[in-house]
């Protein structure tokens, strides 16, 4: 199997690797365990587990800046044995630090991808929108201006109730309270900024048809069914960045549309889905590859293999 390393430590352990690896990972779940000092943590490791540690002081300062939860239970499970919970092929301490800092970088291109997705999305609604219905508040608090039909009737009062808070309540934000007190009016291009990826994501979703195609064309050719799914996934790949959570291995309830770079990448399929690129991390860079422009997505491509040549 390949070895893992982290680069600046150097290491020398074998460890196997997690790109081999398919299916999600559990995080290590801790019930009732009594309080253990970071040494005793240490000691846990190599005496209970058989993990290999060379440099204890790096064990323990590790520890200490990441937590024994977020790093040895996110991140143990390529080393271990399933059945005994013990570390295998002489993997070290350093691997799983590897793997960290691995996932770490990962989510730091992605999030700094995804912003950009939403920063767009948040440009071209708000653009089309004031297009056609003027930049009053009064007009994107009227539920007529959305896709009126009975499924999106619940989902549209409650995105009608939180613009209504932002615009005539919230205080958090300064831009708001002096838009409220001087003009008595916040434009939908205002409130935008204070909207997270997932009300974008709503908002787009409970437009109507017509400005969803609209702004549909602003990210080349993608329909806004797809659009729909693509920004469902994108929104959980963004809290899964934002919170520090393990991005690797992560998957998604829900698919993304089958693409016409699934067929062109030639990847398998079992039964009629493909079994990459739908609900994982690649379904990510697939949907990149058709809501960033070129550029952006050339840039992106190039930093992820940078990253990937660094650790693999």
């Amino acid at each position: 199997m390949q070895k893992l390393e982290k680069p600046a430590i150097g290491g020398g352990c074998r460890g196997p690797s997690p790109f081999s690896l398919s299916g999600t990972f559990c995080s290590e779940v801790h019930m009732s365990k009594p309080f253990i000092t970071y040494t005793a943590q240490v000691e846990k490791l190599k005496n209970e587990k058989n993990l290999v540690i060379t440099d204890d002081d790096f064990a323990v300062e590790s520890l200490q800046n990441i937590s024994y939860y977020a790093l040895i239970g996110g991140y143990k499970h390529p080393f271990i044995d399933i059945h005994t919970r013990k570390y295998i092929n002489e993997a070290c301490f350093e691997d799983i630090v590897a793997l960290y800092e691995f996932d770490e970088e990962l989510r730091g291109i992605f999030f700094k991808y995804l912003c950009r997705v939403e920063r767009k999305m948040r440009s071209s609604i708000s653009y089309h929108f004031c297009k056609k219905h003027g930049e009053r508040q009064e007009e994107y608090l009227n539920s007529n201006n959305y896709g009126n039909i009975p499924k999106n009737k619940n989902g549209i009062t409650k995105l009608i109730k939180m613009l209504d808070m932002m615009a005539n309540k919230n205080k958090d934000h300064e831009y708001l309270v002096y838009q409220r007190n001087k003009y008595h009016n916040i434009p939908l291009w205002v409130i935008m900024n204070t909207l997270t990826f997932g009300q974008i994501s709503k908002m787009f979703e409970f437009l109507p048809q017509n400005m969803q195609g609209a702004i549909c064309q602003d990210f080349g050719n993608v329909k806004k069914n797809e659009m729909i799914k693509y920004l469902k996934v994108l929104t959980l790949y963004r809290n899964v960045c934002a919170h520090n959570e393990r991005l690797f291995s992560y998957h998604t309830y829900i698919d993304i549309p089958d693409t016409l770079l699934h067929k062109k990448l030639g990847i398998s399929k079992n039964g009629s889905k493909y079994i990459y690129g739908k609900n994982d991390l690649f379904s990510v860079v697939i949907t990149f590859r058709y809501l960033l422009p070129k550029t952006d997505f050339l840039l992106f491509k190039k930093q992820l293999l940078h990253i990937f040549d660094r650790y693999e």
